[in-house]
This record gives C-alpha cells, structure tokens and sequence, in this order.
C-alpha cells in the first residue's frame, strides 16, 4: 500500500494513452461478459422448471410451418397425455418496432394454457375473467412491471405477420417461468381470419418425464402418412432448436471471446512496452536509490493490472447497464429465457482483466526489471 501513490502517479503520466488503454479493455471485457451469459444461458436451456412434463409438436419441416387443429383432439387420446394446448406465435408491434417494444405474443386455448403450462400462478378472479372474456390478455409480471401495465390496462398490438391489429384487455399478471411472455385468446385470431384451423405447435402436458419418449414417438407415428408429418421433442429440445439452427453457437462465441482477449493482451503490451521504453532512465534512478528489482517489477505489474481492472469494472458496470436497466437483456431473453449478467459473469469478466493486465505488463515490466544501472542511465527514450 505504501507505493499506491506512485502508481497512480504513473498512471497520470500520459492521460490520453491511459484512457484510451482503459477504453480499449472495457470494451473487449464488455463483449467478453456478454458471451458469457449467452454461452451460460445456452448452458441452462435444459433446466427449465417444469418442462420435463411438456413436450412442444411441431410440423417437421419448419417450426414456421402450421398443422391442422383437428390434429389436437388426437394426441389428447395418446396414452400419457394430460393436456394439449394449440399455440401460434403472433410477432405484432407494440407502439413501435423497435427491440425496447418487443415481447414474446403468443395466441393460445385460454383453459388449456393452464393446464399445460401448470407452474403459472394467478389469482382465481384474474384467470376466470381472462378465460371468459374473447378480447382478454395475462401478461408476466416481469413483461408488464417493464411497461407499467396494470389490470384493465389497454394494450394496442400491430399486425407484423398477420394482417390484424388486436385491441386487447389486460385482465390478469402471472407469476412463474417465461414473465416476459403475453398470451390471448385463440378464438379471437381465428375468428377473425375466417377459422383457417391452423396451428403452429401444441405444447403437450404428460402425466410424468418417464413417459416422454414413448409418447413422443407415438405422436409422430400418428401423423407420419398425413399431409402434416410431426417432430414432437422436449420443451428443452426445442428451445435449444432455435440456437442449433444458427449451428455451433457455443464453439463460436468461445473463439471470438477468445480473439477478443487476445487481440486486447497484444494491445496492452504494446501500450505497456512504451511505457517501460520511456522510463529505462527513471527505473535505473531507483535502482541507484536502493528500489530491488522484484519491487519495480511489482510496481509496474501492478500498473498494468490497475488499468486492466478498470476498465473490466467499466465493463461490468456498462453491462449491467445496458441488459438490466435499457432492456437489451428482455430482447435476448425472448430466445434464451435464462440470459442475465450474473454475479459469476461479473466474476469471469474481472478475472479476464486481471489476466489481459499481467500478461501484457508482464514482459516489459521483467525487462525494465532486468536493466542495469549504466545502461538505463545513458539511454534515451
């Protein structure tokens, strides 16, 4: 502690090459911490609470292609099925298309989404009036604490992929897994669309995990000859097809967090070199004063790892700010449910900049170490 004014003397030394250093690492850290929740959101697709006793039917060609409605009254009659719920995805704009308005839409079966999705909690009035009402919505709580929705609340959606512009009633706010998600009724899309009877995909309640893969398998056996095959997976199976559609997403976001931080070292060394080059002359005064090399060594690492640092906390701090309180993060979460900057994140981005400081001080920092008192004497920066 007694030599902590010396390095941040020398830190001061020059402002704009220590500032720009900074930036530099804050932002390699930033992208480094935000791979990292998505490479740890990725990881945990398969926890999600309660989907051991779903399983999502889909037609086999594209999670973009529909089936028929009649195809519900069938799987309902495989043995092990408890519930099943039709479900399309809406995409309509709320206020304005822009990421901060975007929230998961879904239009589904009011009394069958409970049945299926069991973990939601909501008062028993909100519910009755939700599934009674033709032009009823729920919101999660997380989705309508970001709005400031209230029961009774208004909300305008504008039609993206269907030509229709609901007007819909917020009558209940639920508690649970997917807060970010908003559900209304089936009846009111279809009867609207003249009843075309399609569906995007049933999310199917069984009676216990163990019954998964014989029900699995007799579902698409079912419908192999119709004119709309099924694939039926794991609610964690699906969820994950959405990221393996996009290939191997964890080995390239590991390479490019990779690059970054060395990229990032290899800058940091260079900006610690010149710095050592510039002070030969000083460090060979504080030998003749009596400083032992392991001390200098330790002072100037000691810079490197402060300016690191910094700009990892910067990093940290910009992250949180960015996908907590500007709402990034509920955009990523529409696609990875379990994305958040966590304490552990924070953790790995910090540790990440301790490392860019001692590996890029490191080099420099041993030869100014090194040097010896004549030489560093009649040298000139």
């Amino acid at each position: 502690m007694k030599y902590l004014r010396l390095i941040t003397k020398n830190l001061g030394r020059n402002k704009r090459r220590t500032v720009l250093t900074i930036l530099s690492v804050s932002v390699s850290v930033f992208l480094l911490a935000t791979m990292q929740a998505i490479i740890a959101a990725l990881g945990g697709i398969s926890n999600l609470t309660g989907g051991e006793y779903r399983v999502i039917v889909r037609r086999n060609t594209s999670i973009a292609d529909s089936m028929p409605e009649a195809y519900r009254q069938k799987i309902e009659q495989v043995p092990g099925v408890v519930a099943a719920c039709p479900s399309n995805w809406f995409g309509g704009i709320y206020k304005e298309d822009k990421p901060k308005y975007t929230f998961a839409q879904f239009y589904v079966d009011p009394k069958a989404l409970f049945e299926v999705q069991f973990e939601m909690q909501i008062s028993p009035e909100e519910k009755a009036a939700f599934q009674q009402e033709r032009t009823a919505a729920i919101a999660g709580k997380k989705l309508a604490d970001k709005y400031g929705w209230k029961v009774g609340d208004v909300i305008d959606l504008k039609g993206a992929i269907y030509p229709l512009d609901p007007r819909l009633t917020l009558r209940g706010i639920y508690t649970g897994p997917s807060e970010t998600n908003f559900y209304f009724h089936r009846e009111y899309v279809e009867e609207a669309f003249g009843r075309p009877g399609r569906v995007g995909q049933y999310r199917v309640r069984i009676d216990s995990p163990g019954s998964a893969a014989g029900v699995m398998e007799e579902i698409d056996r079912m419908f192999q000859n119709s004119a709309a095959p099924t694939k039926t997976e794991t609610e964690a199976a699906f969820a994950a097809g959405f990221i393996s559609m996009l290939g191997n997403v964890k080995g390239l976001i590991s390479g490019i967090g990779l690059i970054v931080v060395f990229t990032i070292t290899l800058i940091g060394a260079n900006t610690m070199a010149m710095s050592a080059r510039e002070r030969f002359t000083e460090v060979a005064v504080m030998k003749a004063l009596g400083f032992r090399p392991g001390v200098i060594l330790s002072l100037m690492l000691s810079e490197s790892v402060l300016i690191a640092l910094i700009g990892g906390v910067l990093a940290a701090i910009a992250a949180k700010v960015v996908f907590q309180f500007v709402g990034l993060g509920d955009v990523l979460a529409l696609f990875l449910q379990n994305f958040k900057i966590t304490p552990g994140t924070i953790a790995i981005a910090l540790g990440a900049s301790a490392l860019i400081g001692l590996v890029s001080g490191g080099i420099p920092a041993w030869n100014a170490a090194r040097i010896r008192i004549v030489d560093g004497l009649r040298r000139v920066a």
